[in-house]
């Protein structure tokens, strides 16, 4: 019979683990080590910081980075529930409805039935047409204060070349917003 010989020889660490092993130890450490640790900071759902040069906060219990443009995705999600009656908002028109009126679509519905009952919806409707008609007036006023106050006094051709076009008449365009706006104004309800 042949000698088997161990070729491999075991490390102190090594047989410190298969003692701990056999005493049934298997938890117990078999070195010790040390180096560099990072100091824990407790932190809170709602805390925000700074780290790394970002913007960090915690939500329902979960680390994320605070972007830039976190305000605007904010308007621009919807929930998954209507915030007034807490019902799902899987409605084709929730999402159109919910960017205009932060509801469902069947809460503004029995919004409008209460209206209409109440002998009310005439006056919304009409304040709702007004309001869009501001809008536009004032979209109006700024696009022609912008051309009004325009500093380009040349425009490049499709050749190439430079053409200096006459100046407007500031005048006639501002009579003509006048007459613009008096016209959007008249078609208020």
């Amino acid at each position: 019979m042949s000698e088997s010989v161990l070729k491999k020889q075991f490390s102190n660490s090594d047989l410190q683990r298969m003692r701990n092993l056999i005493q049934g130890k298997t938890g117990e450490r078999t070195s010790v080590s040390s180096g560099y640790t990072k100091d824990y900071i407790e932190r809170k759902e709602g805390d925000i910081w700074e780290e790394d040069g970002r913007q960090w906060t915690i939500k329902n219990g979960v680390k994320q980075n605070v972007s830039k443009l976190q305000k605007a995705r904010e308007v621009g999600q919807m929930p998954l529930f209507c915030p007034e009656c807490s019902s799902l908002m899987k409605h084709r028109y929730d999402a159109e409805f919910y960017r205009i009126h932060k509801h469902c679509f069947d809460c503004q519905v029995k919004f409008e039935t209460k209206l209409k009952a109440q002998g009310k919806f005439e006056d919304y409707k009409n304040q709702i047409h007004n309001s869009e008609i501001d809008g536009i007036i004032q979209n109006y006023e700024d696009w022609v204060d912008d051309l009004i106050n325009e500093s380009n006094n040349s425009f490049m051709s499709e050749t190439g070349e430079v053409e200096a076009w006459s100046k407007i008449n500031t005048q006639e365009i501002v009579k003509q917003k006048e007459e613009a706006i008096e016209h959007l104004k008249k078609l208020k309800k």
